[in-house]
């Protein structure tokens, strides 16, 4: 058996917002939604969500998707939260996700989870390199091996200059997660369970660990403000109008569409400038939309074409 738990039970103050921060959208969806998205297309037909904070506005999102919950009680750190969401479970492997990684690929955790095994590795801790490595941990090697997670306020003067830094994302061998749990402490300055704290231990027990670096710095970040959750929303958009392009569909002017991830758009379908596709909407085969357009769950035959600012399926409540 294969577990993955998202951890989602945070506030997220720097969002400025009464809402959990993993409910805000990125494109249209929930942030937390998307990961839980490619969690399942990665291969976790049931993936668990640590809530807690706002749990009543992001558990509801959840049961609509048909995905497992678990609360954490009071925010005790990150390793009590994978602790509330493992319970009893037994696992050959367990990979944790973020709920604020919303432009995170399934191909990225499969690539993780399938790094550890071929490396036979206890854990598997997925890295990159920002441009900007401040405010993150730091990734320790000793030679190929990973042999800690440094917190930049606990970094050396030599170790704040490593640019791989800790993404948060890593895959457990389901055998040896119990036993590194157990000894996690609160002895740090916040006073919290920190998952990170694994490794180090892993270490002394002779449980080797690896570090997966993910090419793409930009996929693996969270979402921790307003500016963040606007750049997510513009690559994501930038990375869905590029996936269609390459599937032969005209659009003259890319950098000034809205295409959501749940439109799905027929053959030889031309989408004018500043036009907008949003939910479960479908263009047929040949579709010509004009400037301005707004679509929202509709359903266009093959065929149609639309004059500019045409208005289809919006109640003005999106």
């Amino acid at each position: 058996m294969t577990l993955c738990v998202i951890l989602a039970a945070g506030q997220g103050k720097r969002m400025k917002s009464p809402l959990p921060k993993v409910v805000h959208p990125v494109l249209g969806i929930p942030m937390v939604i998307h990961v839980v998205h490619q969690a399942m297309k990665a291969g976790f037909d049931k993936p668990v969500v640590v809530v807690g904070h706002g749990r009543e506005i992001v558990i509801p999102l959840l049961e609509k998707e048909g995905i497992e919950w678990a609360v954490q009680e009071e925010q005790l750190g990150t390793a009590h939260a994978l602790s509330c969401g493992v319970k009893d479970l037994i696992a050959d492997n367990v990979t944790v996700l973020l709920g604020d990684v919303p432009l995170l690929r399934s191909s990225t955790i499969i690539e993780l989870e399938e790094s550890r095994r071929k490396a036979d590795a206890g854990i598997a801790v997925l890295s990159t390199f920002p441009p900007d490595s401040s405010g993150y941990g730091r990734i320790i090697r000793k030679g190929n091996m990973l042999s800690e997670i440094v917190e930049e306020r606990d970094a050396t003067p030599e170790q704040l200059e490593i640019m791989e830094i800790n993404t948060g994302l890593m895959s457990f061998d389901g055998a040896v997660l119990p036993v590194l749990l157990d000894e996690i402490t609160t002895d740090n300055d916040q006073g919290e369970y920190y998952l990170t704290d694994a490794v180090s231990i892993a270490g002394k027990k002779g449980i080797s660990c690896i570090a997966v670096v993910a090419d793409d710095w930009k996929e693996v970040a969270g979402i921790n403000d307003r500016i963040q959750l606007a750049e997510a929303t513009g690559n994501l958009r930038k990375r869905v109008v590029n996936d269609h392009l390459r599937q032969g569909v005209i659009i003259p002017d890319p950098d000034n569409v809205w295409i959501e991830e749940s439109v799905t758009i027929g053959d030889d379908v031309s989408i004018g400038r500043s036009c907008r596709l949003s939910g479960k909407t479908l263009l047929g085969d040949g579709c010509v939309l004009g400037d301005g357009c707004v679509i929202v769950d509709a359903v266009l035959p093959a065929g149609t074409v639309l004059e500019p600012f045409t208005v289809k399926g919006w109640s003005g409540n999106r």
